[in-house]
């Protein structure tokens, strides 16, 4: 299956980080918080430690919510929180696939499939009824939602897409992986969850597949399951609202787990010239590119890409790691590599890989 573009879209609103902890300041929240949680917050969104140029500790430069007021983004109760991912989550991905199809010189008309994933709410019919409808579709359009993947949807997605386009080479097959995180925050004394509201943020992307054309071929699919530390990561319900378990553990347990998958990798593929993963944090990149320089076969140790997307979005959740694979493959230099790893991670605990390979230069 061959990669024809990858495209993503943002709500226009976005806030850096000590914007973000002001809002917080301002919520009525904010006095019943331990002291201890507050001292967190202003840690990592106020600065200290800095690793980035705005002087926050986290990476982040700023986030993009869909919001028109920030302090709306911690005071909404379970409805208002649902009915703002049924409103945003299909225009994103809306936006997101029709950039993608427009950016492969394709129509809207030509889509035979999309697969979609989301793990911050929940629409039935789901979200690509609704972006078939946003978009004109084809009524005879086969449309798939997944659901319940978290943070490591993207890969998967593009797994199944193809086995779509191994039964029909000249189809063409959207993934859009959407998240609208901000309708998923939610403040408490608790480490995971506070950790949570200083990373994400809102936005979609969208990659367009097929059997013909295009520069880069995936394959060699690989998935790696942990159910046996699945409270470490997952989403909760409270009150009706979703609320996001984040142990302290699970940068290491993320290494681990890439560390597993990239040992699995078929070693007649050659080295791969770049990696391309979803970030989480600024701890668990870290210790992404510890576990990848200490592989025997890297030759790009860095993950730049990850830590861009980071910088300029905060942790996407799914579509993060296809953000990464669009500043890859628009940046100059990916005319010069040929082979890339990509990887995501999250809920499960699961973990999963492919591999992209040059099929032909200008």
């Amino acid at each position: 299956m061959n990669l024809l573009s990858v495209s993503s879209a943002f709500p226009e609103q976005s806030y850096t980080q000590s914007e973000c902890l002001d809002g917080m300041r301002a919520g009525d929240f904010w006095p019943k918080l331990h002291p201890r949680s507050r001292t967190l917050l202003e840690k990592i969104l106020g600065g200290g430690d800095a690793t980035d140029d705005t002087g926050n500790k986290s990476g982040i430069a700023k986030r993009h919510f869909c919001l028109d007021e920030l302090s709306d983004s911690w005071t909404r109760d379970a409805q208002a929180l649902n009915e703002a991912y049924e409103k945003h989550a299909p225009e994103l991905a809306a936006a997101a696939v029709s950039k993608a199809v427009s950016k492969a010189g394709l129509s809207l008309e030509q889509v035979d499939t999309v697969f979609l994933s989301s793990c911050t709410g929940y629409l039935c019919p789901g979200v690509t009824s609704h972006v078939a409808e946003i978009l004109g579709l084809r009524e005879d359009v086969f449309l798939q939602d997944m659901t319940g993947l978290g943070c490591g949807a993207a890969v998967p997605l593009i797994r199944a897409a193809s086995g779509v386009v191994a039964s029909r080479p000249e189809s063409i097959v959207v993934t859009v992986a959407v998240e609208v995180c901000s309708a998923a925050f939610y403040v408490e004394d608790d480490f995971g969850v506070l950790i949570s509201t200083c990373l994400f943020g809102d936005g979609a992307a969208a990659a367009v597949w097929s059997g013909q054309g295009g520069e880069w071929s995936v394959g060699d699919f690989e998935s790696l399951h942990m159910p046996d530390q699945r409270e470490k990561i997952r989403f909760t319900n409270a009150a009706g609202k979703l609320r996001n378990q984040l142990h302290k553990s699970v940068p290491k347990l993320a290494g681990e787990a890439v560390a597993k998958l990239y040992e699995r990798r078929a070693k007649d593929k050659g080295v791969p010239q770049a990696h391309i993963t979803h970030g989480g944090g600024k701890d668990v990149i870290e210790q992404l590119e510890l576990v990848l320089a200490e592989a025997p076969d890297v030759s790009e140790r860095g993950l730049s890409y990850a830590r861009g997307v980071m910088n300029d979005y905060g942790n996407l959740s799914s579509p993060s790691v296809l953000v990464a694979l669009e500043r890859f493959i628009d940046h100059p230099e990916s005319g010069a590599l040929d082979h890339v790893w990509m990887c995501a991670f999250g809920a499960g605990f699961s973990a999963h890989s492919c591999e992209l390979v040059k099929t032909r230069c200008d």
